[in-house]
């Protein structure tokens, strides 16, 4: 049987997992996640939903193909995520963060084509302060909600969740092989966007792509 692959929607870009099961599943309600989704959905990717799913995914690596149309960016300076989208379709491939231990990475299974074993159950709604009826429906699962993690209670919390502390806790030896952030340190420095939290992210990036056009180099 074929490892599992995490693919863009047309194909051109795709990484081969050496695990493909998901430890642990959230959705977030912050606006940096929607951020991120809409950035690719202004290029021409899918359209962003209200409360996506985030699952975290080993990260050893098997093979990578399409590197030449990936690309890193970040929302903005000192943001500690860096997504990686494929450049000719918009699908986020995968996400890292400062405060990932160096086996997981993130991905977004709804704006990408994932067909690892993410059956793994709804841990938490997280980061729902940047959440309302404006956005989206009221969250009915019957799991653990929490607004932030801004205060050393909250993080307790969140993380006596088995499945959260499983896959934060880091290992106790180095990561041996390829991984995610492996491919991050090839693909070269992220461009920065500059978007501002609570702004139109569509009409932002529109304009900042007309710039991008408008650019002689």
């Amino acid at each position: 049987m074929p490892n599992p692959t995490i693919t863009c929607y047309c194909g051109s870009c795709s990484l081969t997992l050496a695990d493909g099961e998901a430890t642990c599943f959230f959705q977030c309600g912050c606006n940096s996640c929607r951020q991120k989704i809409q950035f690719g959905q202004a290029n021409g990717g899918r359209e962003c939903s209200p409360l996506p799913k985030l699952v975290y995914l080993p990260s050893l690596i098997d093979a990578v193909d399409g590197q030449h149309l990936m690309q890193a960016f970040k929302l903005r300076e000192g943001a500690g995520s860096t997504q990686v989208y494929c450049t000719s379709c918009w699908a986020i491939i995968g996400v890292d963060h400062v405060g990932y231990p160096d086996n997981i990475f993130m991905n977004f299974p709804e704006f990408c084509i994932n067909n690892g074993d993410l059956l793994v159950p709804l841990a938490a709604y997280i980061n729902m302060l940047d959440y309302g009826d404006d956005i989206g429906p009221e969250p009915l699962e019957d799991v653990p909600l929490f607004e932030s993690v801004r205060y050393k209670q909250e993080r307790e919390r969140l993380f006596r969740i088995p499945d959260t502390k499983r896959t934060f806790t880091a290992p106790d030896d180095p990561v041996q092989g390829y991984t995610f952030r492996s491919l991050l340190a090839e693909i070269g420095a992220p461009t920065t966007l500059n978007l501002e939290e609570g702004v139109d992210v569509l009409a932002t990036v529109k304009d900042w792509l007309q710039e991008r056009s408008d650019s002689p180099i």
